[in-house]
């Protein structure tokens, strides 16, 4: 945002430097990106005349010219410019002069002919953008003047960047409220006179919002019998500080007001108008209208437009059209001021790749109430510069009327939260310098209304916001607080997901950290039902529009931008929250998950080796070493009905009822949906709180037994829908001297039935107490394929 210094001095005073304005307004929070000083490229730029004119002999296109510039000097100039002629006015930059670039002006040689200056263009001098041509000066400018004097440019602007939430600030006015409360000055609006006739604007035009929710409310005001011509000077002077071009004085008006009040305006040729009512109503689809910059639009349902009775006028909040714009025949106007809906500006802005001034604003928001006051301060504006007879009134349609916020700001909470001691009139001398209206005092506790422009305060921290910066940041001490808070105290929640974290980088994983927001349609991705996720009001991107109800789309993700990167070794971990919605509240329902990703192959690359791919039993190891690594060792291991996995290659991981988590191969389809190829992915994801439910709280260590261990191998025929894995941990529980069960083969084919599997199972026996007998060892063995035959109707493979 752009604002004049010269045009800000009309509603504030200002004496401060240009470097203390500029430090108060980054205090404030309007941050100063740059300061233009205008006119510090007008050294040595002087109003020349041109006395003699000719074509240069070694080039058509050049000229050669004498330029009287006063003082008994003229000078020989060589130009490439071709909008000049004898006697024109124009401007000269001497010998000397130096012009942004850091361009400087010297004696030379322009095709043999010496040049002695350099006749200029706007953009050349810094004064504004054009560059057609060279500047040609009016008839009465004085010859030999420096053309600063002349053109009374002695400004500095300044380039602020304005937070999305202070709209308001994309103004004069907004800005010199801002001054006036820092620097305790008043501030001093625009004096409008109108003089009116009998006729009412009501009684020659109507209003109809069709599109309630997308127009809240429409005003309008008619001036006729106007004239159109070239704006004054003083006007056009201050749009172009700001880098606007004049167009007429009428639609000049309405750009300065709105860089005034930050409340865009729009100018109809009211003869042009069918009909006697302005209808806001949604587009059809496909119809059609030729905007100012004479491009034909195409608009979709649903978009927002200005029409009459029969055809679209303007797209609503973005660019009027050319069927009703004002040109040099223009006599009576239709003056609009409207509101329109933020969200339903914005999308037909970026479908359209239409974006103005007056949609910048719509798409921030404007203020609801100022419609009466920025439409008589234009009508006053036009009527002083252009004639005309103002209408009595406005029309207008008003729905959904501003209804006044009360906030209650507790003086010892602000206090405590600032850290220093304010007094109640200290913080209401800086709320009524803001136009914060104090309703009641209650022992401290402040019950205020914001004003309606200031749509960002809605709860007591923006008021402490807005003490501080108008306070002083410089004025509070930095002091550490005073709390009875034990030093290096750590939530409960930190130490375990990062004691999680340990042990998962203790096995051999790699931590990756995602985003929360996932796009729209990936639950539907990988297979997941999700009734209550929660969507993102402005999501920045497609990619980011609901809260992740699961960490497996975001591992999936980083899973397939490294295999497109050629990265194919892949350990990945992640803890992090999930969110889901709650029924009857507007908090999320957050939860901590801790995902992990194996997939790709292992990186070998021996010669002899053969390339292994990470597969289910890869996955099994780093499950189970992370669940011994948090003290998690009884657990039932069940076949999964989870959607996005693979059927027959995932199962669940429960303690008695509770599902700790889900591991496995993730399921073709959902491999397809988000283009992962080559590679089987093998995913697990677990309930961080159900885990720590179970999780030992004591790490226990034990000596290294000194007696020997003794190996048996087992081959046990059982049905194919038997989980080896659930066997295996029965299998552990059944005596103390069993001390490791491990699965080593798995053997489906002709010597055996096609509804039988052949697993080869590992028993490691030892005893802490001394060398195992045969018969102890015999007992065990006999124990343990009793548990197999009665539980698991498995018998010894012959």
């Amino acid at each position: 945002m752009l604002i004049s210094l010269n045009w800000l001095k009309q509603y504030v005073d200002i004496n401060e430097s240009i470097n203390d304005l500029e430090e108060a307004l980054t205090m404030i929070g309007q941050e100063v990106e740059a300061i233009d000083e205008k006119g510090k490229f007008l050294d040595k730029v002087y109003i020349g005349q041109i006395i003699e004119y000719g074509k240069h002999p070694e080039s058509e296109k050049l000229t050669l010219l004498k330029v009287d510039i006063g003082h008994e000097v003229v000078l020989q100039i060589v130009c490439g410019a071709t909008n000049h002629k004898l006697g024109d006015k124009v401007a000269v930059a001497t010998i000397g002069a130096e012009l942004p670039g850091e361009f400087k002006i010297k004696k030379a040689k322009v095709r043999g002919i010496e040049s002695c200056g350099m006749l200029c263009s706007e953009r050349e001098l810094g004064i504004g953008e054009s560059h057609e041509g060279i500047i040609i000066l009016p008839e009465d400018a004085p010859v030999g003047e420096e053309l600063r004097k002349y053109l009374s440019i002695d400004d500095v602007v300044f380039e602020l960047e304005i937070t999305p939430n202070r709209p308001d600030c994309l103004s004069h006015i907004g800005i010199a409220r801002e001054i006036s409360a820092y620097y305790k000055r008043k501030v001093k609006y625009p004096k409008v006179i109108l003089n009116t006739v009998n006729e009412a604007t009501s009684d020659v035009i109507g209003v109809d919002i069709l599109a309630k929710e997308k127009c809240r409310r429409y005003s309008a005001k008619i001036i006729r019998n106007l004239k159109i011509s070239e704006s004054p000077k003083w006007l056009q002077d201050r749009l172009k500080s700001i880098g606007l071009n004049p167009i007429n004085n009428v639609v000049d008006a309405t750009n300065f007001v709105m860089m005034e009040y930050n409340h865009p305006l729009h100018a109809f040729d009211l003869n042009k108008v069918s009909g006697n009512k302005i209808i806001v109503r949604e587009a059809k689809d496909g119809e059609k209208i030729i905007t100012l910059d004479n491009e034909e639009r195409t608009l979709e349902a649903g978009e927002l437009v200005i029409a009459d009775g029969g055809k679209a006028l303007a797209i609503a909040g973005i660019m009027g059209g050319k069927n009703s714009s004002i040109d040099e025949g223009t006599t009576d106007i239709l003056l609009e001021v409207a509101h329109f809906d933020t969200y339903s500006i914005r999308k037909t802005s970026k479908r359209l790749g239409l974006s103005s001034d007056s949609s910048y604003r719509f798409e921030r928001g404007v203020d609801l109430e100022d419609a009466e006051v920025v439409l008589n301060r234009v009508a006053s504006l036009i009527q002083e510069i252009a004639g005309g007879e103002i209408l009595y009134g406005i029309s207008e349609k008003y729905h959904n009327k501003y209804q006044k916020r009360e906030i209650n700001l507790d003086l010892a909470k602000l206090n405590k939260f600032i850290g220093k001691t304010l007094t109640l009139e200290q913080v209401g001398d800086i709320l009524t310098s803001l136009s914060i209206e104090i309703i009641s005092n209650n022992n401290g506790i402040l019950t205020v209304t914001p004003p309606s422009y200031r749509e960002d305060l809605t709860r007591p921290a923006d008021l402490y916001e807005e003490v501080i910066r108008m306070y002083g940041f410089a004025n509070i001490e930095a002091k550490m607080p005073i709390e009875n808070i034990k030093g290096g105290e750590v939530f409960k929640e930190t130490e375990i997901v990062d004691g999680y974290k340990r042990k998962l980088v203790d096995i051999g994983l790699q931590e990756v950290i995602n985003y929360s927001f996932i796009p729209k349609d990936a639950t539907q991705k990988i297979k997941m039902e999700v009734n209550n996720a929660i969507e993102i009001m402005n999501p920045i991107s497609e990619d980011m529009v609901i809260m992740r109800p699961t960490l497996i789309y975001s591992l999936l993700s980083n899973v397939r931008d490294n295999f497109n990167r050629n990265i194919f070794d892949l350990n990945l971990f992640e803890v992090g929250r999930v969110y889901l919605g709650k029924e009857d509240s507007k908090l999320a329902d957050e939860k901590v998950k801790v995902g992990i990703a194996v997939a790709g192959k292992k990186d070998k690359e021996l010669w002899n080796v053969k390339p292994e791919s990470y597969d289910f039993y890869d996955l099994k190891a780093y499950v189970e070493g992370f669940l011994e690594g948090i003290g998690l060792k009884k657990y039932q291991v069940y076949r999964s009905e989870n959607q996005s996995f693979h059927p027959g290659r995932a199962v669940d991981i429960k303690v008695g009822k509770d599902l700790l988590g889900t591991y496995g191969e993730i399921h073709p389809d959902v491999a397809d949906n988000l283009d992962i190829k080559k590679y089987r992915v093998n995913i697990a994801e677990f309930d961080a709180e159900t885990l720590n439910k179970y999780a030992s709280k004591k790490i226990k260590y034990e000596g290294i037994v000194k007696y020997p261990a003794v190996e048996r191998d087992l081959a046990i025929v059982l049905d194919k829908e038997i989980l080896v894995g659930s066997m295996l941990s029965e299998i552990s529980k059944i005596s103390d001297l069993i001390e490791k069960v491990e699965l080593f083969d798995v053997y489906e084919g002709e010597k055996i039935e096609n509804t039988k599997k052949s697993v080869a199972i590992n028993i490691l026996l030892r005893s802490k107490k001394g060398t195992l007998t045969e018969e102890e060892v015999t007992n065990t063995i006999n124990m343990i394929l009793e548990t197999i035959s009665k539980k698991y109707k498995g018998e010894i493979r012959q």
